[in-house]
Formats: C-alpha cells, structure tokens, sequence
C-alpha cells in the first residue's frame, strides 16, 4: 500500500467495516513491531529503547478520529495513574475523516502539523510519535483507527484492543501487567478485547468534536456514506455528549 492509497481524500463506509476488526497485526504473546519515529517534539521514539526497562501502552489515532477524543479522557486518568511505570505513546495516523480543517496527508511535515495541532488541543501529556506517510507503523500493528496495546518490557504483546475508549479493562489489564513486570512474570499473555459497542457509543459522543472540527467536507462526507439516520444519531449523542 503506498502512500496514495493510505491516506484516502474522503471516508468511506467500506473503510470502516474493514477497520473495525483485527485483520493483522500481532496478537498477544507475538513480538511488537519496533518503529523509530519521530515525535510532535522533534526528538525521536524507538519502541525496543523501553524493553527491559518499562511497559509500554500504545495507542493509534488522529485529530479527526471520533474514537481517538473519546479515549483521551480515559487515557488521562490512567496516565496519571500508571505513568510512572508505563510509557504512554500514541502513533499519530492517517486521518480517519479528512476535511478542508485537516486534510488527507500529503506530506510527512503535513502529518506532522496535524499531530502538534492535536497533542496541542487536547492537552495530551504523553508522546505522541508521528507515523510515516505511508503509514508504515500503523500497519504494521493492523490499521484500526484506535486501537491500543500493551506491550510488556520483553517486547511482546500482553494485551491488545480494538478500541483505547475502555478505561476499565484498560486499568485491569495495566494492574495485572504492572504486577506482572514487578514478579517478573515476562512476557505476559493478557488476551484481547474485540468488544465494539460501548466504545462506539462513547464515540458518537464526540462527533462534533473530532469530525466536525475536520470540517464539513468530513461532516458531509459521513452523512453521505452513512446515511441520514446514523448521522443524526452522532449529532444527538455528541451533543448529550457535550
């Protein structure tokens, strides 16, 4: 897949009932794929620097994923819980609903501005690395728009999901990963987590704040693919949401 083809003009409902289940990537108890990119920072994250060091939760995501805002919340809270024994990253990814605000990525320093304007709106505290133009990372791990894994200090997947929006499994899986590492209990196998519609709800919530805030190409762009209905149940949830 080049870059052309990954990063899309406008979004498509067959793009998500292809990327809304794990169709590659490595499952748990397989190695992590290491990456070395570069962050919002100008400094450089390579994924095999925190094995045998420290835990790794990451998580994929864009300025104008609806899943991305609503787990940013969540990942908050556990951040502030865990990040003194995790290493938080978010791999920042093609956009899942482009607008005129923030286009399909053209070029890497575009993706790049994107990923400041996000980590900058958001308030984002931990490092956000910015994926290749043709996405090279991201695919690597199975192009889920949100997806989230843990990654223990052997470099191997304990725990994968397919959406980060689920705070509660989230700390369980970080609790017994965190007790795990301290045991010395590496590498862990944690499972998965392929539950869709709670993390879908949450992210009808937050409709507007990511996809309208694209622009309205992304907001007619939905309304086109996914019809009158569900456009107007995002509305309604994000603004019960707000």
């Amino acid at each position: 897949m080049n870059a052309a083809t990954y990063n899309y003009e406008s979004f498509h409902r067959s793009t998500l009932k292809e990327e809304l289940q794990f169709r590659s990537g490595p499952e748990p108890g397989q190695s992590a794929p290491d990456f070395d990119l570069e962050t919002t920072e100008g400094r450089r994250f390579r994924l095999s620097e925190c094995r045998n060091r420290m835990p790794v939760l990451l998580e994929f995501g864009s300025i104008s994923c609806p899943m991305a805002a609503a787990a940013i919340g969540e990942l908050k809270r556990l951040h502030a819980f865990f990040g003194e024994r995790v290493q938080f990253v978010t791999v920042y990814v093609r956009e899942t609903h482009p607008g005129e605000r923030y286009p399909h990525h053209q070029s890497l320093e575009q993706k790049r501005q994107h990923a400041v304007a996000w980590k900058r709106a958001d308030g984002i505290p931990w490092t956000v690395a910015v994926d290749t133009l043709d996405g090279s990372v991201h695919r690597s791990y199975g192009p889920v728009p949100n997806a989230v894994f843990l990654i223990d200090s052997t470099g191997q997947v304990a725990f994968r999901a397919l959406f980060a929006a689920q705070e509660k499994v989230l700390a369980m899986k970080l609790g017994e990963l965190v007790e795990c590492e301290k045991n010395g209990q590496v590498p862990a196998n944690l499972g998965e987590e392929k539950r869709r519609m709670v993390p879908l709800i949450k992210s009808a919530r937050h409709f507007d704040h990511a996809v309208a805030r694209a622009g309205q190409q992304a907001v007619q762009d939905y309304r086109r693919e996914m019809g009158p209905i569900m456009y107007g149940f995002e509305r309604l949830m994000s603004r019960m949401g707000g």
